[in-house]
């Protein structure tokens, strides 16, 4: 089970689902699932095969696609006419290197040495090994780090798919287009880069979704690969193989437009995220959810929505149909897509371009059916595997605001912190629903909470509440500006207090 779990948590949960009698022993021994995951714990750092699976495979993929790449970009170089292809894939690596560390930067600012180690990692192309080493081992986020090592990992793959991976598969399947002889190595290269683009997207979702703490903090949106090994397997293969064949009939299609004419994939890619945007605004859905403001707001919105909309486009990270990135009805569409638009790609090259070095019609359809078979056979596979109750995820039409409404009726009345969460992010989230939920809920537990003085119960929490949302007798008694600070016994008093 550890094998095929990317956490130690992950390993105890689907253990204990698996076993009648362990759950049974569980609401007998609260403190029986810690035991565990300490045990889990210790197994993978002391060099469980599962963990040096997963770093190993990791560091390969990244390691060949690295190489491949630089490879590609010599000949490029090195051949007469194919110079600007070489100078373009060397900008996209030195582009993903560059925002790569800045990003861990931000993460690690607070401790030079850590950026300074994690920032050579990059360099030489293992920073996704170390950040699989991280996350298998269960390491949690340090007190100077700004992210999980979960989103940390997360934020790497998804900075190198839109700077790196999907701009330079484009660019080598076009020089390949165009090139008289279409040699091997060329080839091989473009496999290499969809092969690990797949594997990168599958494990990010399989990581999102196997999580424990996101099954529970989200029990209607995590949750859809299977807890028995053998269906958790199946489903986790497919997703590789789904979104590598997804990869290839994306980049081949927009390959085939730019050799035609560059306008068309200009216009392609402008109406794909156009509609997307519109889509958005129409159902007042395109600001983040994060609690920004201002100009900061709009820029940030607009920099998130069509990043998330170009990773999710191209490689089918099927964790981003959340609600609160892309959506699950775009989620569905960008996978119809995928599939016509290949052949519509297909059609288009075939009539319309009469360069001397096209493809031959039963050489390029042959190739898009082939691709679509695999593709099709794995989504047959994926969907057919995962939890019947989770596929409304894939089509749903939830907004932001929907979802986290929805959400917040599904905690239960002891989850006060993964409730007190939705009200840490932007207020038009909850604004509609907030007044007749989210304010009864807090006029009924402010008092205990005062008692109680929950962790998550503190100054910043509170400042960032609607005043409204605020008990009446609380504003008068304190204020909403009220400051809180701990005494020296560790409990939080409000100052002025006696």
């Amino acid at each position: 089970i550890i094998l095929s779990s990317t956490e130690p948590s992950a390993a105890v949960d689907q253990w204990i689902f698996q076993n009648g009698a362990l759950q049974e022993l569980e609401r007998e021994l609260p403190w029986m699932r810690p035991f565990f995951v300490e045990i889990a714990q210790h197994n993978l750092m002391t060099g469980t095969l599962g963990l040096k699976l997963r770093v190993t495979t990791g560091a390969l993929l990244s390691t060949v696609d690295l190489t491949t790449d630089v490879y590609m970009t010599i000949v490029f170089l090195s051949t007469e006419g194919q110079e600007g292809y070489g100078r373009i894939n060397a900008c996209l690596i030195g582009t993903t290197l560059l925002f790569q560390i800045f990003a861990t930067y931000i993460q690690n600012s607070q401790r030079r040495s850590h950026f300074f180690k994690d920032a050579l990692f990059i360099m030489v192309g293992f920073k996704p090994a170390l950040d699989a080493y991280r996350v298998g081992s269960g390491q949690d986020r340090e007190e100077h780090q700004q992210m999980t090592p979960l989103q940390d990992m997360t934020v790497h793959k998804g900075i190198e798919a839109v700077f790196e991976a999907i701009p330079s598969s484009v660019l080598q399947i076009i020089a390949l287009l165009l090139a008289s002889e279409k040699k091997l190595d060329a080839i091989v290269s473009i496999l290499v880069s969809a092969a690990t683009l797949g594997f990168t997207s599958a494990m990010t979702n399989y990581d999102w979704d196997t999580s424990p703490a996101n099954r529970c903090s989200n029990p209607i949106f995590y949750g859809y690969i299977p807890d028995k090994a053998f269906e958790r397997a199946l489903c986790f293969i497919s997703m590789i193989t789904l979104s590598f064949s997804h990869v290839l009939l994306l980049t081949f299609s927009c390959a085939l437009l730019a050799v035609i004419d560059f306008n068309w994939l200009l216009c392609y890619l402008t109406a794909d995220v156009g509609l997307f945007f519109f889509y958005k605004v129409v159902t007042r859905d395109f600001f983040y959810f994060l609690n920004m403001t201002g100009g900061v707001r709009v820029f940030g919105a607009i920099l998130h929505r069509l990043s998330v909309k170009i990773i999710m486009s191209f490689t089918l990270m099927i964790h981003l149909r959340h609600p609160n990135e892309v959506g699950g009805i775009s989620t569905a569409s960008t996978l119809l897509l995928s599939l016509f638009g290949s052949f519509a790609s297909a059609f288009l090259y075939s009539v319309h371009y009469t360069g001397p070095s096209k493809l031959s019609d039963s050489t390029l359809f042959t190739s898009i059916i082939t691709i679509s078979v695999l593709w099709l056979i794995s989504a047959l596979t994926f969907f057919s595997s995962i939890k019947k109750p989770y596929l409304k995820t894939f089509y749903s039409t939830a907004t932001s605001s929907s979802y986290n409404k929805s959400l917040f009726l599904s905690y239960s009345a002891t989850q006060d912190l993964e409730k007190s969460e939705i009200l840490t992010y932007h207020p038009s989230v909850f604004s509609s629903w907030g007044p007749s939920i989210i304010k009864p809920w807090i006029s009924k537990n402010w008092k205990k909470w005062e008692e109680e003085q929950p962790e998550w119960f503190n100054e910043t929490w509170v400042k960032g509440l609607p005043s409204e949302y605020i008990p009446f007798e609380f504003r008068v008694k304190h204020g909403k500006t009220e400051r809180f600070k701990r005494s020296k016994s560790g409990n939080k008093v409000v100052e002025g207090e006696h």
